[in-house]
């Protein structure tokens, strides 16, 4: 066979795979708390920014909330990632604060809302964005909230080689428990959690210095993080076809 035709066949393959993923996530709303931005180059935040346009091609509707880089305005950083976003071919937004009105508006008419937490009257206040994210997940009904950090999910054991690619609220509660998380993660986990515990669907902690880690993760088997979910009944309809 032409090697050629081969490539072809096996992008196919992975374009047909995805098929029950984007049925599944088709007009969903997907918050994505972008938090690794300082270790990621300016190519593989363009990378990045192109997996996000990617979700909004195939019908999903993402929001973007964004920490903002030491010594960089907060303003500005916002503009700059929509202007990134719009590159990609998608139209973007910047928004100050939690505002509802605004992003049920900026997602109805098609563009993708980028969240900076901080509004004109608490500009100097430090405020934590994966909080603001968990709670304009909440507050949207957002089937998934996405950390995009440093760390690649929750370690099956000692080893450091795998990750849970699923676990449930209980048992990430007794995780945390026997592990002795660092605090850092355990800063991660626990507004993953609280999102889920309050209506989201699903929590997802993803090393965001993994190229394509958005689409590897929501239209894959495996995945390449670990998703929280409250419990083994809040399966998608391909995972309990598996």
């Amino acid at each position: 066979m032409d090697k050629n035709l081969e490539e072809i066949e096996e992008k196919a393959s992975i374009l047909i795979g995805a098929l029950p993923y984007i049925r599944d996530f088709a007009g969903r709303t997907i918050v994505i708390e972008y938090g690794c931005a300082e270790w990621l180059s300016g190519m593989q935040e363009q990378s990045l920014m192109k997996d996000i346009v990617l979700l909004k091609s195939v019908g999903m509707r993402p929001v973007v909330v964004h920490h903002t880089r030491m010594g960089m305005d907060k303003f500005r950083e916002n503009k700059r990632i929509a202007k990134l976003l719009e590159l990609c071919g998608r139209k973007a937004i910047g928004i100050c604060g939690i505002d509802l009105e605004t992003i049920g508006i900026t997602l109805d008419h098609d563009y993708i809302p980028v969240i900076v937490p901080n509004d004109i009257d608490n500009e100097a206040e430090s405020i934590d964005p994966l909080e603001t994210a968990c709670e304009v997940a909440v507050k949207t009904g957002a089937e998934k909230l996405i950390c995009l950090c440093r760390f690649p999910g929750v370690f099956t054991d000692e080893s450091r080689t795998d990750v849970f690619p699923l676990v449930t609220i209980e048992e990430m509660e007794t995780l945390k428990a026997d592990r002795g998380f660092p605090e850092e993660f355990v800063h991660v986990i626990n507004p993953c959690i609280r999102a889920v515990e309050q209506g989201v669907g699903r929590s997802h902690i993803l090393d965001g210095r993994i190229e394509h880690v958005l689409p590897i993760e929501l239209f894959s088997v495996d995945g390449a993080g670990t998703a929280i979910i409250q419990n083994r009944d809040h399966l998608y309809a391909h995972e309990r076809s598996r």
